[in-house]
C-alpha cells in the first residue's frame, strides 16, 4: 500500500515537472487552408507571433505528407523580412505544383537566421 502511494506521488511530481519545463510557442497558426486547383495546390492562412521575443523575419515551411505520413514535398513562404513583435499577425498566400500523394500537411516556422521556432497548432491539416 505504501509503495503504491509513493510511486503515485513520484509519477505526479514527474509529470508536473515535465509540464513546467515545456517552453511556450513562438508562433501560432490562426488559420490555414490548402486547396487543389487544377495542377496546383493553393495555400492561404494567417499566423500570429505569440512569443516573448521579437523575431527577425518569419519563414513558414509546409511539409506535405502522404497517406503513410511520410513527407513527399515541402513548400516555404516568407511572411515578413522585418522584425516582428509579439502580437503581430501575418498572412501567407502560396502556390505550388500539385503532388498527387499529398493528403495532409504540417507547419514549421523559422526566423531569417534559420533558428527553428516553436509552433502552436502545427497540424496536420487536410489538403482539400
Amino acid at each position: 500500500m505504501r509503495v503504491s502511494t509513493i510511486l503515485a506521488l513520484c509519477l505526479a511530481l514527474g509529470a508536473a515537472t515535465a509540464q513546467r519545463a515545456r517552453k511556450p510557442a513562438d508562433v501560432q497558426i490562426l488559420e490555414t487552408k490548402a486547396v487543389r486547383e487544377g495542377a496546383n495546390i493553393s495555400l492561404d492562412g494567417k499566423v500570429r507571433v505569440i512569443g516573448e521575443k521579437s523575431l527577425r523575419g518569419l519563414v513558414i515551411i509546409f511539409d506535405f505528407r502522404s497517406p503513410e505520413k511520410q513527407i513527399v514535398t515541402s513548400q516555404s513562404a516568407i511572411i515578413d523580412e522585418d522584425t516582428l513583435v509579439a502580437g503581430r499577425e501575418g498572412v501567407f498566400h502560396s502556390e505550388m505544383a500539385d503532388s498527387a500523394r499529398a493528403v495532409r500537411y504540417t507547419v514549421r516556422a523559422f526566423d531569417m537566421h534559420d533558428r527553428e521556432l516553436r509552433v502552436a497548432n502545427p497540424g496536420p491539416y487536410p489538403v482539400e
